[in-house]
């Protein structure tokens, strides 16, 4: 369609009271951000929904012991205790819009469910910003080196290979590898791949993981483990303000620690009937708190 013809398809439907709605459906569909649409918190901590009034602590149970049997003896007992670990620091988000009753009313911002669908999925673009910069951050060059990487450039097998081995000896699994799109997608060059090391190295290809590749542009698990690739956000597009560190890789253990919600996400919505024409405002709010109490599971690599 060149430009003419698209004027002409515009007017038609401005001629139309009916077919306006569409029109702004159409602008809004253009302007849509990206965001994250699977819930990656999940998969790199563990989740919890709280509700006010319940315990912001940690607890862990312990006391319970194996002990070699002694045939005619009274064996030892193991007293069970609760520890109090940590205790939960809770902070709060909020996303708050506003457009006065005019701009409502033209539909060229699009309708109420649309902006609150938009907001919501804002507050979980925001959770996984804050969680994936925290677990980013929890290890540098400075203080520790075993959990820290410095690849110097883009992520290589070996790197990549020995980060997993270590959280693979202090936690018991891998949980996931995760990083942003730009941050990942070398693994594809190797990943793809494997050689028998020998000191004139033979290289196989892995066909399905080739295709996979060519379908996707991405891998899904490398060296038996999960890979997360996330895509970029940006918390103010016009900014082009990136949400996700696209310098970090982060392979991550089981049960290095806890992401909570608490309460539900509350909202706000009114008129400023004041100025004229009335403004509108509508706002969501929520508390969540996070707790990383096993910093031995996570390795970071430097990209």
């Amino acid at each position: 369609m060149d430009e003419k013809e698209l004027k002409e398809a515009v007017a038609s439907l401005m001629k139309e009271p009916g077919k306006r709605d569409a029109l702004a459906s159409l602008i809004v569909e253009y302007i849509q951000p990206n965001h994250i649409t699977t819930d990656f918190v999940g998969m790199l901590l563990n989740t919890r929904n709280l509700n006010p009034g319940d315990a912001l602590l940690k607890k862990v149970r312990k006391g319970i012991r194996v002990r070699t049997l002694v045939p005619g003896s009274i064996q030892l007992a193991s007293e069970i205790t609760l520890t109090e670990r940590m205790n939960y620091m809770l902070d709060g988000a909020d996303v708050k819009v506003t457009a006065n009753e005019w701009e409502l009313e033209m539909g060229q911002i699009g309708t109420v469910d649309e902006i609150k669908t938009e907001m919501l999925a804002k507050l979980k673009d925001f959770y996984m910003a804050k969680v994936f910069t925290a677990l980013s951050t929890v290890w540098t060059a400075v203080n520790t080196p075993l959990n820290y990487t410095n690849v110097g450039g883009p992520v290589t097998s070996t790197a990549l290979e020995n980060a997993i081995d270590w959280i693979n000896q202090t936690t018991g699994g891998v949980k996931a590898i995760v990083g942003s799109r730009v941050a990942m997608t070398p693994i594809t060059k190797f990943g793809g791949f494997w050689n028998d090391h020998t000191v004139t190295p033979t290289v196989w290809g892995n066909l399905p993981a080739i295709q996979e590749i060519m379908q996707n542009g991405i891998l899904g698990k490398y060296y038996g483990c999960q890979l997360i690739s996330v895509e970029q956000v940006y918390n103010y597009i016009d900014l082009y303000q990136k949400m996700i560190p696209e310098d970090k890789i982060l392979v991550i253990g089981n049960n290095v620690g806890e992401f909570i919600t608490y309460g539900d996400v509350k909202n706000k919505q009114w008129t400023n009937m004041e100025p004229t024409p009335p403004q509108w405002f509508l706002e969501f709010y929520q508390q969540y708190g996070m707790i990383v109490d096993n910093a031995m599971g996570i390795y970071v690599l430097k990209v």
